[in-house]
């Protein structure tokens, strides 16, 4: 485009678009829950992001005045996240770090692991958190698309975290040292999304046609405030006891 006036309603209509079909519906209610469970307390409040990722959730969460330390595996991440001025550390970094934190947050990473490796995976970082403070999970539920994911090893529901880590005994073959009950709980709705169609993943003209079809979703959901959506994933706050 030559003309500037249109190259700017462009540029205007490009970034609206990707701000819909990118939309985290996660962080509003892990935001909610730390508010909640934080006292309102922010300063002083020291948050641990597991697997941070990008670092999506700990610019929401440090932009809401929370004190937060990211960790992740992937080093390239930890960089990207220090140049954008975040606290980010290696999981080796971390090994070596002695504090214990008020609370944990583990967005999109429980899935990721087999039982087994989970239980020893959320104990060890439930070491780093202090007794009383709380762990936040978000996971998606199986749904059609949830292997879509390639490594995507289980879907968990919040029964299945106490059936570990709950202080009842449960007839299980995993035991875990440290205990959580949970407090609260909220279920994740997103928009109705199209599945197995050729066009979303071989492009040719219908792909703009899914692309259309699937922001139009996103944005019924977003205005109807999920009821033009479906559950597909759960955000659960749990005690450390």
């Amino acid at each position: 485009m030559s003309n500037p006036h249109l190259n700017k309603v462009y540029e205007q209509v490009k970034e609206f678009y990707y701000s819909v079909i990118n939309h985290d519906y996660d962080l509003p209610i892990i935001l909610t829950f730390l508010k909640k469970y934080s006292n309102n307390h922010q300063r002083g409040c020291q948050v641990l992001d597991v697997g941070c990722g990008y670092g999506h959730k700990m610019l929401g969460i440090t932009s809401s005045g929370y004190e937060v330390l990211g960790v992740d595996v992937n080093p390239q991440l930890v960089e990207a996240n220090k140049k954008q001025g975040l606290d980010c550390i290696t999981v080796e970094e971390f090994s070596q770090n002695t504090d214990q934190f008020d609370i944990i947050l583990m967005s999109h990473i429980i899935e990721h692991f087999h039982p087994s490796d989970l239980k020893d995976f959320m104990d060890a970082y439930l070491d780093k958190l202090k007794l009383g403070g709380y762990l936040i999970i978000a996971t998606p539920l199986l749904t059609k698309s949830f292997y879509d994911d390639f490594d995507h090893i289980k879907p968990y529901s919040p029964l299945s975290i106490i059936m570990v880590f709950g202080k009842a005994a449960t007839q299980v073959q995993y035991y875990s040292r440290n205990k959580l009950s949970l407090t609260d709980l909220k279920f994740r709705r997103r928009q109705y999304r199209l599945t197995f169609v050729r066009g979303k993943y071989v492009r040719s003209w219908t792909t703009k046609v899914y692309q259309v079809v699937d922001f139009v979703s996103t944005l019924l959901c977003l205005i109807s405030g999920g009821w033009l959506g479906k559950k597909d994933g759960w955000v659960g706050i749990f005690r450390k006891i």
